[in-house]
Formats: structure tokens, sequence, C-alpha cells
């Protein structure tokens, strides 16, 4: 993941922002409670969460107050690249907040989450790398 991160700053392309979704998918806990929000544009927000990506749409009902939403899963090319310009602008601001999203997941989560070891890994490694 380190390499993909080098590559977006390096290159700024959106093809190694999609290849760092890929590999972040993987890492984010599941549910969207705990779920990476990706981007957001217009009302659907793109949400990385238990090795899947999610749009999750929110709307004002037709007749009133109330709210409605949609989730649905979609493949990571879905994401609009135009969702992805703070992905591409600013990639260390980005893994930054993955980072502060993970360990806030850690602080709460069971010590017996198979991903926990995984997560732990990461953040070590990516802060023995700073």
């Amino acid at each position: 993941m380190i390499a993909a991160v080098r590559k977006l700053k390096e290159k700024g392309s959106y093809e190694h922002a999609y290849e760092l979704i890929n590999q972040i998918k993987d890492l984010c806990p599941p549910g969207i409670e705990w779920g990476f929000e990706l981007a957001r544009l217009a009302g659907v927000s793109y949400i990385a969460e238990g090795g899947r990506i999610v749009a999750l749409s929110i709307s004002r009902g037709e007749f009133g107050p109330f709210m409605d939403s949609r989730m649905k899963e979609i493949p990571v090319n879905s994401i609009p690249v135009n969702a992805l310009s703070r992905m591409v602008s600013d990639p260390e601001g980005f893994l930054n907040s993955f980072v502060n999203h993970l360990l806030q997941w850690l602080k709460s989560s069971s010590t017996n989450s198979p991903l926990r070891a995984e997560v732990l890994d990461f953040v070590n490694t990516l802060s023995a790398k700073r």
C-alpha cells in the first residue's frame, strides 16, 4: 500500500488512486459505521468497508421531511473520477485521514477481530516509514 501511495504522490493520476482504493478496501472494518468515506459527491458517499465499496445515497423523501437512503455495492472503477480529486491532489492528507480512522477503530474493536492484526501491522509499518 505504501508503494501505491508513493506512486500516487509522484504521478498524481486517477489510475493510481483506483489502485490505492483496491488496497484500502481490504483494510477497512466491516459495517457502514466503521467504513471509511473515500469521497462524497452530490448526496452520494463512497465508502470502503469490509473489502468492498458501497455507494450510499441519502435524499429527502418525496412527501415530507423524511430521509430516504439507498446503499449499493459498486466496483472500484465505478467511483466517479471527480470524486477522487481530493485523493489525487493530497494523497498524504488522505492517507493521514485513513490512518486516524483505523486508529479510532482499533481503540474500540474487539481484541479477537481477525482484521485487528492486519490493521495494526499496517499502521505500525506506515509509522516506521515516516
